[in-house]
């Protein structure tokens, strides 16, 4: 690339410093080349380049808000503030429920029945806690997963 061609890449690049130009002019002047924004005195008009118009405005899809996108912003950043706390409350139920599943596996008293030979088994009502417990978990993952989901869905 040549060296004018690089400048005039840059000062394309630049629109926003020549926002309010709708043509660039090109000139000789002193065996230098110049660009400008209006016409130069004393110099050599080589190229006249017309900027195209500016891109409209983007506007919001059907159906979204007509916010501004500091509002959008802040609006989806309280939905993954809120999303995080659900998560963060369902993580916490989790291990809790997990640590009364852990306390749990011993037997209380009463969940043992003698047997004839002297030793002793576990009554029903052991293995029902135990379901009990069980469940809770698994009722506890099933809330931290759909909280992760409703993050996830939050994000895309």
């Amino acid at each position: 690339m040549t060296a004018i061609k690089g400048i005039l890449a840059l000062l394309l690049a630049g629109a926003s410093a020549l926002a309010a130009a709708d043509t660039i002019y090109k000139y000789q002047r002193d065996g230098r080349t110049v660009y400008s924004d209006s016409p130069v005195k004393g110099a050599k008009l080589v190229e006249r380049i017309d900027l195209p118009a500016p891109p409209p405005a983007v506007s919001p899809a059907r159906g979204e808000t007509g916010g501004s996108v500091s509002d959008l912003a802040e609006t989806r950043a309280a939905e993954l503030a809120a999303a995080d706390a659900q998560i963060k409350e369902a993580a916490r139920v989790l291990k809790e429920a997990e640590a009364r599943q852990e306390q749990g596996a011993e037997p209380k008293p009463g969940e043992r029945l003698g047997t004839a030979g002297g030793n002793s088994r576990l009554a029903p009502s052991y293995f029902s806690r135990q379901q009990d417990n069980a469940t809770e978990v698994d009722m506890a993952r099933a809330r931290l997963d759909e909280a992760y989901r409703l993050r996830n869905q939050v994000r895309e």
